[in-house]
């Protein structure tokens, strides 16, 4: 736990990036706004935008974990969280069927706004330090 409070504060790229997940899905939850099933969809946007930000903080704990390992541990422990991450994205898209709380559809484009976080973190980060 002390580790993860150590990459919180003081992984910048992290910070930037969750930055970015938050600007994409609030993006996505305008276009939310105006869907039939708005309600279901603004639900899907949020817990989407949990899921993604909890995803970006595994994945960075993670890799602060593989660098401590030899090449051989590093690969297998990727993996082995790679599928945990898939995992938990599978349940949480699955409760949401099945309990139909959420949209499944911008549940699942919300999780992959990781993805646009990822690409909006040198503009976040060249806007940051202007100063």
């Amino acid at each position: 736990m002390n580790r993860l409070k150590i990459i919180l504060k003081e992984n910048h790229t992290l910070h930037e990036m969750m930055l970015g997940i938050v600007a994409a899905n609030i993006i996505l939850a305008i276009v939310a706004a105006f869907a039939s099933n708005r309600d279901k969809a603004l639900i899907a946007v949020l817990t989407g935008t949990v899921c993604a930000l909890v995803f970006v903080i595994h994945m960075a704990v993670t890799v602060d974990d593989a660098l401590c390992l030899d090449e051989k541990g590093a690969i297998s422990q990727m993996r082995t969280q790679m599928l945990v991450r898939y995992l938990f994205v599978a349940v949480v898209v699955g409760l949401s069927l099945y309990f139909k709380i959420a949209d499944p559809v911008f549940l699942t484009i919300s999780v992959l706004t990781i993805k646009a976080g990822a690409y909006l973190q040198p503009s976040i980060h060249k806007l940051l330090n202007r100063r």
